[in-house]
């Protein structure tokens, strides 16, 4: 079975990979993840366990929220074959990015400029969208997505 990973879908998912899926349908679809990882997104010492599954060879990487039943929340990918509405994005100029996305109404972005020390890294974020925009020396080099919120602690999770 061949499985689309390469169409972002903003609040929905990659390709045939669904926001809301349990780790066992992505097991089943894509099969073992290359490396897997466990940590505390929150920061605080309480908080909720975030696993992270990376699939190397496919650039990409699934997270699994413990607050949302072990549910795919966010996805990730540094992939120059990724599509976004039949438009390959990874590798572009920071204002062609901005430009194209500016367009699909996703409403205000807010820039952080996270550079250190010799290397020029920037996040743009669109909250609506729950999209993140990773730039690495003026090029897009990674696109993180999450499922859509209702409210704050409410998942929209897709059909």
């Amino acid at each position: 079975m061949k499985v689309n990973v390469k169409d972002i879908k903003i609040g929905n998912g990659l390709g045939d990979i669904t926001f809301g899926n349990s780790k066992e349908k992505i097991k089943h679809l894509l099969g073992e993840a290359g490396e897997t990882d466990t940590f505390n997104a929150s920061g605080e010492e309480d908080g909720y366990l975030t696993e992270a599954w990376h699939y190397d060879d496919q650039e990409f990487s699934l997270s699994f929220d413990e607050e949302d039943n072990w549910k795919l929340t966010t996805i990730s990918i540094s992939s120059p074959e990724a599509t976004f509405n039949g438009n390959q994005l990874i590798g572009k100029e920071m204002d062609d990015v901005l430009r194209f996305f500016n367009n699909e109404e996703f409403g205000e972005n807010e820039l952080d400029d996270l550079s250190d020390e010799g290397i020029d890294q920037k996040l743009v974020s669109y909250l609506r969208a729950s999209l993140n925009l990773w730039f690495e020396d003026g090029k897009l080099s990674e696109i993180q997505w999450g499922v859509l919120w209702s409210d704050e602690d409410t998942p929209s999770w897709p059909d």
